[in-house]
């Protein structure tokens, strides 16, 4: 037990001192860690952001890296990130870094790396765009030989719109004289919803001035700063801008000068302050122009009170010499004040007011401050010029404009007349020198390209400058384009490339060539360059020593003079299912290329659109795309853009055009047309074959006749058919796609109830007429068109086949006989009467109807007595007497005429007429008559021979009367069964027991009887 104990005293002790030295231990490693971090670990820093840059202008951004190890001269890569994706901008190593959004920006140089040291660069955007928002992002590639550090740093860039607005409402002219007060007003606003400040810059330009001269300026800090040039004139007040509300700002010039003379306008600068403090030129732009003119003050008649002398050196003057110009002036009463201006060519080269300020004008300015030109009050009344080392240029016609003063009790200077001396002319003539210039270039470049002018020298010794010139048509002057001094620096951008990639370079070996980027039309014309070259004088001052030009003309040929497109396919004419394929070849200068397939169905003057390629690549449908498949296919001499119908059909057939639109920098420069190309799409040739039918069908009326139609092949197994049955040239009927059965207008509601069409196995269709009668009989003809389904579910049909018979429709043979018999009756006027009978022996038709008439003969003709219809009622022609009408039988029908008179003398038969039903009627069917009977009515004189014969008659007809009942009562009990429901049917009126009285025509007899 006490071993254990002392074991856990140990353990306890050890736990203590390790305790003990944990943390000490702890903090030294994280001091040595913390050391190691600090030292030599790279870093990689961007300017700060949120960055707020307006669209269209040019910005910058910077980067640098320290705490690397490795070369000097370090690389950098700028990558934008928009909606997590990194999109690679430019690299200072690799040349193909670029993604395709950035890669013709930057081969054109919009944008680039501008290296400030070997660690520190510059992003340059000439032209910033809407899509260039984001967060952009700056890396190092590892020199280090170990990851320690940070390798990129990243800044947020927001593009604003353009909102600056400059602007002048006054009179575009003015025309005022020397000492004439001139306020001009100009507004300028902007609204961004970014804190910003705007300067404001008054300038003029007149027709001797280079650049615009800064009249006075207004700062984004509201201070105010006069030009080079105005500032005695602002110390005296005489020059100011104020401004008035939020918007306009005035200048006030109090007493002009000649110098002011030009076109004055205002520039407007919007300044925005980054998060490191410093204030940044987003936006500019620029008023219209107010054309100043300044007239000179005319010398009264009394300038005889002083006069003015000039001398300027003699003998030849070659460039390098020096040149005095002494000015002298002679004036009754020395107290009077004079400014003395030195004129060359009528233009102000230096001034020595009345206070003794020199003031140096235009170019000469430059001269002044290099020591190369100087002017001095050298006496009370002499006045001296002196140019050190002059140039050819400084040749020309001087004199000296002298303006007598008066000084205002408020300091500033009144003008009271001037006087100008005798213009003296100065010569100088160029040293000889060798030197020669060569222009070389092309003829013509495409536009957007890059344009290169070259001139090659040769011949000289010392220093050489450069400056190019342009002009567009042979009747304009040159204008400055860039120039490049004898010390290797640009300056003097024209002013139409103030805001484009212009620049000069000179090789070591004495070429100059000029690089103005994307070139425009406009850039077309003459070029000219104006190389100097440059000698060291005595002093150690540099001059210019000889000046030699060349010119030539360039043309920039438009992008849409050089596009060429053309529509072409090997398949315009294709079966239906087949595919199309259309070349559309895009020929001329590699540029961005939109296009819009377009097509125009047969007969029709409305073209659609198919599809639309933007040159930013997004692609947008106006026809449904599964029906169509694109490809562009670039070549070295063209780009072919490949629109593919896979499975055409017939509603792609028409004429098929392509537009293409070239973009360079996302500007349109051209839109072309290529000529239409029609595309014909056939159907296939038809296998559809009918069975023949036979030429003649005989049928008789009253049954059923049956036309069959069968087709024995079709085109495909998928197609459908539509069956139209015609009698003539007139439809029955006819059974569409859905099998859908419609009449024609021939067939009419009756005609309707009696054909059918019905479809028997799959393909034979038959048509029924129920009840034939003779008017159906004609030449029915069966029509079969044959449908197939294009590729986009439309149904068209191929040749239609048909296939005919005639129908003859007979009469029924009619079997309708009439007993024949004739018989002779002799009666006497004491006799009861007579009866006719009409007896049928056979009839057509079970369901036969009669209608039977009994005539006498007369000597006009038979007429009428007595008539049963076959619808029950009775009819008599008879008024005098009641005759009985009486059917013991179905087809025994009798006629008795009681009560007889000598007028019944005569002949008389029934007729019979046969009526058959038809679907909706009854239809006469048949006709016949019975044999005649003929009756003799005899006087009193005859009576006993008659009652002899009557006895006769009588004892033979008894026993056989008596006979005949028994047979007939025999044979109705057997077929009483029979004729029952044929009794029902039939209208039979038993009339033998009871007269009918005679009624007019027309009346029922059957309601008199009853």
């Amino acid at each position: 037990m006490r071993e254990k104990e002392k074991g856990s005293v140990r353990l306890r002790m050890v736990n203590f001192w390790y305790r003990l030295w944990h943390l000490p231990l702890l903090l030294c490693l994280s001091g040595l860690l913390q050391w190691d971090l600090c030292y030599s670990q790279r870093l990689v820093q961007i300017q700060e952001g949120p960055l707020y840059r307006v669209q269209g202008y040019p910005i910058s951004i910077s980067c640098n890296v320290s705490g690397f190890k490795g070369p000097s001269l370090q690389n950098f890569e700028f990558r934008l990130k928009k909606s997590n994706v990194d999109i690679n901008i430019i690299s200072t190593e690799n040349q193909n870094f670029a993604y395709a959004m950035f890669s013709s920006r930057v081969r054109e140089k919009d944008i680039e790396i501008e290296r400030l040291s070997g660690s520190s660069v510059l992003l340059r955007i000439k032209n910033l765009l809407e899509g260039d928002e984001g967060d952009f992002f700056c890396d190092t590639p590892n020199t280090d030989g170990e990851y320690l550090g940070t390798y990129e740093a990243g800044t947020t860039l927001n593009v604003i719109k353009d909102t600056l607005v400059a602007s002048y409402f006054g009179s575009s002219s003015q025309s005022l004289s020397e000492g004439d007060p001139l306020q001009l007003e100009c507004q300028v606003s902007s609204e961004t919803y970014q804190h910003t400040h705007l300067s404001v810059i008054w300038f003029v330009h007149s027709e001797e001035d280079e650049n615009p001269r800064p009249i006075i300026t207004l700062n984004k800090d509201l201070t105010v700063k006069p030009g080079a040039g105005f500032e005695d004139r602002y110390r005296a007040s005489l020059i100011s801008m104020d401004k008035v509300e939020d918007t306009t700002y005035r200048l006030k010039m109090s007493q002009l000068q000649q110098s002011d003379q030009g076109k004055i306008y205002c520039k407007a600068i919007e300044w925005i302050q980054d998060p490191d403090r410093s204030w940044t030129q987003i936006a500019y732009k620029t008023s219209s122009a107010c054309n100043v003119e300044v007239k000179r003050i005319e010398v009264g008649p009394d300038v005889d009170s002083f006069s003015v002398y000039m001398k300027a050196s003699k003998g030849p003057l070659q460039v390098g010499d020096a040149v005095d110009i002494h000015c002298s002036v002679k004036a009754q009463n020395l107290g009077h004040l004079f400014s003395v201006t030195w004129l060359k060519n009528q233009k102000n080269v230096a001034q020595i007011g009345s206070s003794g300020m020199l003031t140096v004008f235009d170019s000469y300015k430059e001269r002044e401050n290099a020591a190369e030109m100087r002017a001095v009050k050298s006496s009370h009344t002499d006045y001296l010029l002196t140019i050190r080392s002059a140039r050819t240029e400084d040749q020309g016609q001087y004199q000296c404009e002298v303006w007598q003063e008066h000084m205002n009790d408020d300091g500033t200077f009144r003008k009271i007349q001037k006087q100008l001396s005798s213009p003296e002319t100065v010569n100088i003539t160029p040293k000889e020198s060798d030197l020669t210039v060569v222009m070389v270039m092309k003829d013509s470049v495409t536009e957007g390209d890059t344009l290169q002018v070259t001139c090659s020298v040769s011949g000289f010794k010392g220093p050489l400058s450069v400056s190019w010139q342009h002009k567009k048509d042979s009747g304009d002057s040159f204008s400055d384009v860039i120039s490049l001094t004898h010390e290797g620096v640009m300056k003097d951008i024209g002013t139409r490339y103030q805001n484009r990639h212009v620049q000069t370079l000179h090789s070591p070996a004495g070429n100059f060539t000029l690089e103005i980027g994307a070139s425009a039309t406009s850039d077309s014309g003459e070029y000219r360059c104006i190389v100097s070259e440059w000698t060291v004088q005595s002093n150690g001052e540099m001059t210019k020593a000889n000046t030699q030009s060349q010119q030539k003309a360039i043309s920039v040929n438009s992008v849409e003079s050089l596009m060429k497109v053309t529509l072409k396919s090997r398949t315009t004419s294709v079966p239906i299912n087949s595919s199309i394929e259309l070349l559309c070849t895009v020929k001329g200068p590699k540029v961005s290329l939109g296009v819009r397939w377009m097509f125009r169905p047969p007969n029709s003057t409305v073209q659609r659109n198919i599809l639309s390629i933007r040159h930013t690549g997004e692609i947008s449908w106006g026809a449904d795309q599964r029906n169509y498949q694109l490809s562009v296919q670039p070549q070295p001499s063209a780009t072919i853009l490949l629109l593919i119908v896979p499975r055409a059909s017939k509603q792609q057939e028409g004429q098929y055009q392509c537009q293409v639109d070239a973009y360079q920098k996302y500007i349109q420069k051209a839109m072309k047309n290529s000529n239409p190309l029609a595309v014909t799409v056939q159907k296939p040739v038809s296998k559809l074959s009918l069975s023949k039918l036979k030429s003649r069908m005989e049928t008789t009326a009253d049954t059923d006749a049956i036309i069959e139609c069968s087709v024995l092949t079709t085109t495909t197994d998928t197609s459908r058919l539509t069956i139209t049955w015609m009698i003539g040239s007139q439809m029955l009927l006819t059974m569409d796609l859905d099998a859908v059965v419609k009449f024609g207008p021939t067939a009419g509601l009756e005609m309707d109830q009696r054909i059918c069409m019905k479809v028997r196995q799959k393909q034979t269709f038959q048509l029924t007429v129920h009840q034939v009668r003779t008017s159906d009989s004609g030449q029915y003809r069966c029509e079969v068109d044959e449908w197939l389904q294009d590729p986009l579910g439309d149904w068209y049909s191929l040749e239609k086949k048909s296939v005919s018979t005639e129908l003859v429709v007979k009469e029924k043979e009619s079997n309708l006989h009439v007993k024949k018999g004739n018989n002779m009756l002799n009666l006497t006027k004491h006799q009861a009467g007579f009866t006719v009978d009409c007896v049928i022996d056979s009839q057509s038709s079970d369901n036969s109807a009669f209608e039977v008439t009994w005539f006498k003969v007369q000597e006009e003709g038979p007429v009428t007595i007595f008539t049963a219809r076959r619808d029950g009622t009775l009819h008599s022609a008879i008024n005098d007497k009641n005759l009985v009408f009486g059917r013991p039988l179905a087809t025994h029908y009798k006629l008795t005429v009681p009560q007889i008179n000598p007028t019944d003398v005569g002949q008389y038969y029934c007729q019979v007429e046969e009526w058959l039903p038809t679907a909706n009627n009854w239809k006469k069917f048949a006709s016949d008559k019975s044999g005649e009977l003929s009756v003799h009515v005899h006087t009193e004189g005859d009576s006993k021979i008659s009652i002899d014969l009557f006895g006769l008659t009588l004892g033979i007809t008894i026993p056989l009367i008596c006979f005949l009942v028994l047979v007939i009562i025999l044979l109705l009990s057997r077929k009483h069964k029979r004729n029952s429901d044929q009794k029902k049917k039939k209208a039979c009126l038993w009339a033998e027991n009871h007269p009918l009285n005679p009624v007019p025509k027309g009346t029922s007899a059957a309601r008199d009887h009853s």
